[in-house]
């Protein structure tokens, strides 16, 4: 029976962790995975408007010459 006891020990405080990790930890990734998400989109919105840009800016210089 005594040695069972540290295993028994171990086997909880593993449980306790990995729920302190799932409840701690996961919910802060998810947040930082949004926050890259809505960079990277806001990144993308900013290359599609400069990349218009550029096309309309091209053709007025290529009108005025």
């Amino acid at each position: 029976m005594r040695s069972i006891a540290p295993l028994a020990f171990a086997a909880i405080s593993g449980v306790v962790l990995w729920k302190l990790i799932a409840t701690i930890l996961l919910p802060m990734l998810a947040v930082v995975l949004g926050l890259v998400g809505t960079a990277l989109k806001f990144a993308l919105i900013a290359a599609a408007i400069f990349f218009l840009y550029s096309v309309i800016k091209k053709r007025r210089q290529e009108a005025e010459a």
